[in-house]
């Protein structure tokens, strides 16, 4: 018998809202806000410049790098049946990161969620290093997170530091940052769904600027963010 709504609403605990919110916090203290994620150097060699291609920059980001490659091990993460499964998922993601910086990124944000997650009494796998997302996709599960809540945290996240980036660094007003957010939220949900089809297929990231500007921003002159 089909589930109807109002089981899932009851399966679905308050608890494991607060949770997710918790974990997904901008005020979680593993040092986000120093990140660009490549949108600093986007913005220096005016790629993005405004809020229509602050979207742009935006949107193609998710679509095409965060859900096929950063989501698809954080499912994997979040779905591993054992403390080897996870570190053979978190090395792979880790050995997929094209730029130091994006790497060092991913490796710092994954010690302080580390540090974190102790500290919460959270049993994490040992490993020598640890991926940021794949940690969020561990954590996850043992909080008892949907899994679409897992993907929408790690894309809302996101996005929300891009704008503060933006905010810093083009600069924009809150007013046109909050409508870049308003016309991104059905991305988020097209991405959860798209991630849950790409869950059982080879990872990839299509958006090879990303990585140039990435590599470009390791030498750039003047810089308000670590990547």
């Amino acid at each position: 018998m089909a589930s109807t709504q109002e089981d899932t609403i009851t399966m679905i605990r308050p608890e494991h809202l607060i949770q997710t919110l918790h974990l997904f916090s901008p005020s979680l203290p593993i040092g986000a806000f120093a990140f660009s994620q490549g949108l600093e150097a986007a913005i220096e060699s005016r790629r993005v410049h405004d809020a229509e291609s602050l979207r742009w920059w935006c949107d193609g980001v998710m679509r095409f790098s965060l859900t096929t490659l950063d989501c698809h091990y954080a499912i994997r993460a979040y779905r591993a049946d054992s403390e080897s499964v996870f570190r053979e998922v978190n090395t792979e993601l880790l050995a997929s990161r094209e730029t130091r910086e994006l790497l060092q990124e991913d490796l710092l944000l994954g010690a302080a969620l580390k540090r974190w997650a102790t500290d919460q009494d959270v049993d994490v796998p040992e490993a020598e290093e640890y991926s940021l997302v794949c940690l969020y996709g561990w954590i996850s599960a043992r909080y008892e997170i949907p899994e679409d809540w897992l993907i929408s945290g790690i894309l809302w996240s996101w996005l929300d530091n891009q704008m503060l980036v933006a905010a810093k660094a083009i600069p924009l007003g809150q007013n046109a940052l909050q409508g870049v957010l308003a016309t991104l939220k059905p991305v988020i949900i097209d991405c959860v769904g798209l991630s849950r089809r790409s869950a059982t297929k080879e990872a990839h990231s299509t958006v090879p600027l990303l990585s140039i500007l990435s590599a470009q921003h390791e030498t750039q002159y003047s810089r308000l963010f670590r990547s």
